[in-house]
């Protein structure tokens, strides 16, 4: 990732996407701070944010509890709220919005075909098992390291 790019991802983030969905991205960083969990926005989106394309396709990776998470941003019950245990994710739907957490993790298949094994991973773990190399980009959102999405953390694994 070139310099320039993660430099101009904050501005990108608050152009591109829709200001109620920013602040929500915010606000997210900070409830992930607050429980000392690292918050990612990945995948697709962030590939988007780049190419300058719209894409509200919120997915999160959460380095701890993406569960939790989720449930400590809808402790107000403002949103329709979502669990997979088994999966360590969630979904929140608030307005015309969503966003998908999901704990960052590694994977195993018994056989293909079958739901994964998950295990507690890294954000490394986590990215390298995406299906395209190109989908495997995050963005920190903790405050405390990417100041407020001022200069956003980029992490790609090959």
């Amino acid at each position: 990732m070139c310099a320039a790019a993660t430099a101009n991802l904050s501005k990108i983030i608050n152009d591109q996407l829709p200001s109620d969905v920013v602040h929500f991205i915010q606000k997210a960083g900070d409830a992930a701070s607050r429980l000392q969990q690292r918050l990612y926005l990945v995948g697709g989106v962030v590939r988007d944010l780049l190419l300058e394309r719209v894409n509200l396709d919120i997915d999160l990776v959460v380095e701890g509890d993406a569960i939790k998470l989720a449930q400590a941003l809808n402790s107000e019950g403002l949103a329709q709220l979502i669990v997979h245990p088994r999966f360590g994710t969630a979904k929140l739907k608030w307005g015309s919005h969503s966003a998908d957490f999901a704990t960052s993790r590694a994977e195993t298949y018994a056989r293909p075909g079958a739901l994964p094994t998950v295990k507690p991973g890294t954000i490394e773990d986590d990215l390298a098992r995406r299906d395209f190399t190109i989908n495997a980009m995050a963005v920190e959102l903790n405050p405390a390291t990417s100041a407020s999405l001022s200069t956003p953390l980029v992490v790609a694994t090959t």
